[in-house]
C-alpha cells in the first residue's frame, strides 16, 4: 500500500511539473496568450488594410479606451475609438505596426504576466503589453511618419479587448510632417 501511495505521489508531482513551467505558466496560459497576440494582429491588420470592421472586431462593445494624447484621464468607449481609427484612415496611408521595433535588448513585442511594484506576481495572460512602432504616409503631404508606441491591453473571457491604454508621441507625427514640408521647399 505504501508503494502505491508513493507511486501515485510521484505521478502527481511529475504531472504537475509537466503542465506548469518553472515560471508558473501553464499550457492553458500559453495558448490564451497566443490567442490574444492573434487578436492584436487582427487589430493591426485592420489598420493596415483600412478595414474598420476587422479592426473593431477585436473590441468588446463595452471597451474602455485611454487614448495616447492627454485628455484629463477620461475613459472613452467603442464609438470614440472607431471615430479615431477612421480619422487615421482618412489622414494616413500604409499604416503599419512594426512589432518590437524600438525596444533595446529585445525583439519581443508582446508581454504578459508580471511582477508588480507591490510585490505581487501574476502569470495569467489577461493583461498584455505590446511594444513597437507605427508608421504611415500622411495622405495630404506624402510625409512618412514613425511613432514608438506602447499599450496595455486587457482581454475579457471572449478574447475581446475590454480595456485599452496606449502611449505615443501624437505631436511627433505633426513634427515629422512639418520637417518633411520644410525639406521639400529646399
Amino acid at each position: 500500500m505504501k508503494k502505491i501511495i508513493l507511486i501515485l505521489t510521484l505521478f502527481l508531482i511529475i504531472s504537475c511539473n509537466n503542465s506548469v513551467n518553472n515560471n508558473g505558466v501553464t499550457e492553458e496560459y500559453k495558448v490564451k496568450f497566443e490567442q490574444q497576440i492573434e487578436a492584436f494582429k487582427s487589430f493591426t491588420n485592420g489598420f493596415n488594410s483600412e478595414n474598420i470592421d476587422v479592426l473593431m472586431s477585436v473590441f468588446a462593445d463595452s471597451v474602455q479606451w485611454n487614448p495616447p494624447q492627454y485628455n484629463e484621464g477620461k475613459l472613452l468607449g467603442y464609438d470614440d475609438f472607431k471615430k479615431s481609427a477612421n480619422y487615421y484612415f482618412e489622414s494616413f496611408d500604409e499604416i503599419t505596426f512594426n512589432p518590437g521595433e524600438g525596444l533595446i535588448g529585445s525583439d519581443y513585442a508582446y508581454w504578459s504576466g508580471s511582477l508588480y511594484s507591490e510585490g505581487e506576481t501574476n502569470a495569467e495572460p489577461n493583461v498584455m503589453r505590446a511594444y513597437g512602432t507605427w508608421s504611415g504616409i500622411h495622405s495630404e503631404t506624402g510625409a512618412k511618419v514613425y511613432n514608438k508606441w506602447y499599450a496595455v491591453i486587457n482581454f475579457n473571457e471572449d478574447n475581446k479587448i475590454a480595456t485599452f491604454s496606449e502611449w505615443m508621441d501624437v505631436n511627433g507625427m505633426q513634427v515629422q510632417i512639418n520637417e518633411f514640408l520644410e525639406s521639400s521647399k529646399n
